[in-house]
């Protein structure tokens, strides 16, 4: 009898750098080297039952992503936990299990939001007043245009307003600042942090290299009548 199985894991160190791609293969070594049997699709080309949620970035830290799993193994979560951080890289660790049994909604079509955090030299030492104040009045804007490429690499305005629920100063130094943010994370609608983090700096003055920013997600989010949940 096969066992479905919802994982919170983490993202951090070194394996910040590797790719969703990546992360998909790696799963399939651990879980073979933790003596755990997967579940597979029938059909021509078999392929073990894992469902990703929305694919993190490279190079951003995380300690809310989740994977769907289905075993054959009868293990309890705990063992399943204990067996695969013990083969897991430093770096990477299942934190949270939960086994399914049915009816819950999927990751990759349910998850809307994901938790930011921006962190980011505050270089030209501004206030901790003028900082709230400039992220006021972004989220006070009616729009907020910012042009990108779409899927056939032409440039198009968009809107990026709707994709930002919410926007505040979270910590504050003379030397750095940390901005959090709840953007939209889903396959319907996505704010990638590479269009956001520019906008961010404009509106805050701070002149520094988009690619200074160090991001970390924090948690992925449902949204269940009004509110967000998480998918654990």
């Amino acid at each position: 009898m096969s066992k479905k199985i919802r994982v919170k894991f983490i993202k951090t160190k070194d394996m910040i750098y590797i790719s969703h791609l990546d992360v998909q293969r790696l799963l399939q070594r651990v879980f073979r080297r933790a003596g755990i049997e997967l579940s597979f699709s029938q059909g021509f080309n078999p392929h073990p039952k894992i469902t990703y949620g929305n694919a993190l970035a490279l190079g951003v830290e995380s300690y809310g992503e989740y994977v769907d799993i289905e075993i054959e193994a009868d293990l309890s979560t705990d063992e399943v936990k204990e067996r695969v951080n013990a083969q897991l890289p430093d770096g990477m660790a299942f934190v949270k299990l939960v086994e399914l049994v049915g009816g819950e909604r999927n990751l990759a079509s349910s998850i809307e939001y994901g938790d930011y955090e921006f962190s980011l030299e505050n270089v030209d030492k501004i206030s901790s007043q003028d900082m709230s104040d400039r992220l006021d009045q972004l989220m006070a804007m009616e729009s907020i245009m910012m042009t990108k490429k779409n899927k056939k690499g032409k440039l198009v305005d968009i809107d990026i307003k709707p994709l930002i629920k919410t926007l505040s100063l979270l910590d504050y130094s003379e030397d750095r600042l940390v901005v959090s943010a709840i953007l939209a994370t889903g396959s319907k609608h996505n704010l990638n942090t590479n269009i956001f983090i520019p906008k961010l700096l404009e509106v805050l003055g701070i002149g520094i290299d988009p690619l200074d920013v160090d991001i970390k997600r924090n948690d992925l989010y449902f949204k269940q009548d009004g509110v967000l949940v998480s998918p654990l």
